[in-house]
């Protein structure tokens, strides 16, 4: 099998009590993206919303040709790994690390380490794929 064509990693934090600054102090790192409950954001098509709960966003971006495990292992290292802090995130945030996976074909993989799904799991974050093929036709 070929391993994936494209992927990227992100670690999504978010809830109703994130203090973005707060986490960012927290997590010795800064945010791709962050927003406060009730803060004021433009939508795509430039339109004024209100945030409905707190964001805090971490991403490798997508890449061409590198495993997701490498990616999940360079947003991992970016992340204390203590378990005190993280039991603290996770009683007032829900947290995810959500993957997108661009396919060439329809047998591609990806391989993940006991280490890095311990790595996951001792910070209590759900593992998401969302995977994407590059040469689907669009709905209509």
């Amino acid at each position: 099998m070929i391993e994936l064509a494209e992927c990227k990693a992100s670690l999504w934090l978010k809830g109703d009590e994130l203090d973005p600054d707060k986490l960012a102090r927290s997590l010795g790192c800064t945010p791709a993206y962050c927003i406060r409950k009730g803060d004021i954001y433009l939508s795509e098509t430039g339109e004024k919303m209100v945030s409905s709960t707190g964001r805090f966003q971490l991403t490798t971006g997508w890449r061409t040709d590198q495993p997701l495990e490498l990616l999940l292992r360079e947003l991992l290292d970016q992340l204390p790994d203590d378990p005190a802090l993280w039991a603290e995130i996770n009683r007032t945030l829900s947290g995810k690390i959500f993957c997108g996976l661009m396919l060439n074909s329809s047998n591609e993989e990806a391989v993940l380490s006991p280490g890095t799904l311990l790595g996951l799991a001792q910070r209590g974050l759900s593992l998401h794929l969302d995977m994407y093929d590059r040469f689907d036709e669009p709905v209509t």
